[in-house]
């Protein structure tokens, strides 16, 4: 009987840290799609941890002795686990910006698994497929058990390793932290949920779980903390600190560049077409950028300096893949253009400047090289 009263303790101090952040998330004004997931399942865990409880009422004789106690018992928390795993693989595809997750029909169909989990929990009652009660009133594993353990784990491996194949993919190089961030998420839970498989009364998934959703919570908040709200990359401040600490060590083999974009005639985009169109203008570029600052061999950091202005922090061997590069995000920009056949030119005047370790100069100094470089590459306007 000792076992239950910690592992019900254990749960509702989970539930209490649960609760904390759906709160934040309830009352925070940032309504993504990725925030609300994650709020769906701070209640699909809180319910789970609820049904955990019911179930070592129930196994530690605290509501009697009932088979159909036990069948609903175990009911409960197979469902619940297998729907909060489901929403995590949304929640991963919804970080990683996959906007099929959005759609309705999408995550109907990547939910069959639960489904056919849930109809085979509510029909052991009479199938004894997945599980049922021997005549010493033990819950024993069916035929088809091994399917209520393979659905949660599923979501939350393919999530990981989706996750990691994206981080490790050349053409993916700039959003590796994000990747590696969903790709590790689901260490603890695994981890521990194998541990909890062997020692089943102790509360060690409601452990994990907390430790993930805290740790993924962060995150996400680091993100909005860290980036362009509108063009969703690095901002000014993520910049000054990425480039101070590229400059304070030097790597070998590898020379340090700035290059400063700025969006040629940006005025007239905004006042022929107005403001919304600009803010598209920004996005377009900022992709644009993105997508040429991509590679296995080279280091980016694409970042929005302010007002229709752009930074590339860049580590490599020689000027030219510099000056490579600033040609590469000049196509893009000129391609996307094309591409969307946009009534107005989108073109782009990009300053370099290459840090010297050997003669050292402050942050705003290396920076007004990079600025300088660009009024001479624009002709001074």
């Amino acid at each position: 009987m000792g076992y239950v009263t910690y592992y019900v303790e254990a749960h509702i101090a989970c539930m209490l840290l649960l609760g904390l952040i759906g709160i934040k998330i309830a009352k925070g004004v940032n309504k993504q799609f990725s925030q609300m997931v994650l709020g769906n399942i701070i209640v699909v865990l809180i319910l789970y941890f609820c049904a955990e409880i019911f179930w070592v009422l129930v196994d530690g004789g605290v509501l009697g002795e009932s088979s159909t106690l036990l069948y609903l018992s175990n009911l409960f928390t197979y469902l619940l686990l297998s729907v909060a795993a489901y929403l995590w693989y949304i929640l991963s595809e919804a970080i990683q910006n996959d906007k099929s997750v959005e759609n309705d029909i999408t995550r109907l169909i990547l939910s069959i698994p639960v489904w056919i989990s849930g109809i085979l929990c509510v029909s052991a009652y009479r199938t004894g497929l997945v599980y049922y009660v021997d005549e010493s009133g033990n819950l024993v594993g069916g035929r088809l058990y091994i399917l209520l353990v393979i659905v949660p784990f599923s979501y939350l491996i393919a999530a990981s390793v989706k996750a990691l194949y994206r981080a490790f993919n050349k053409d993916k190089y700039a959003d590796r932290n994000i990747y590696f961030m969903i790709g590790m998420f689901p260490l603890s839970p695994i981890i521990l949920g194998a541990l909890q498989a062997i020692y089943w009364r102790i509360p060690l998934v409601c452990y994990g779980t907390v430790i993930a959703v805290y740790y993924v919570y962060i995150s996400m908040l680091d993100n909005l903390i860290s980036l362009d709200p509108l063009t969703q990359i690095n901002n000014r401040h993520q910049m000054f600190k990425y480039l101070a600490q590229k400059m304070r060590t030097e790597e070998l083999g590898m020379s340090l560049f700035v290059l400063m974009i700025d969006i040629d005639d940006f005025r007239n985009i905004n006042e022929a077409y107005g403001r919304l169109e600009g803010d598209r203008a920004l996005v377009r570029v900022a992709n644009a950028v993105k997508s040429a600052c991509q590679g296995p061999r080279n280091r980016f950091f694409v970042s929005r300096y302010g007002g229709d202005e752009f930074v590339v922090v860049a580590q490599m061997a020689y000027k030219a893949e510099a000056v490579w590069l600033s040609d590469q995000i000049k196509n893009n920009v000129k391609r996307m253009t094309q591409e969307l056949g946009l009534g107005y030119n989108i073109t782009v005047s990009i300053g370099i400047a290459q840090y010297d370790y050997a003669a050292p100069i402050s942050l705003k100094s290396f920076i007004s090289r990079a600025a300088l470089d660009l009024y001479n590459q624009s002709g001074g306007h």
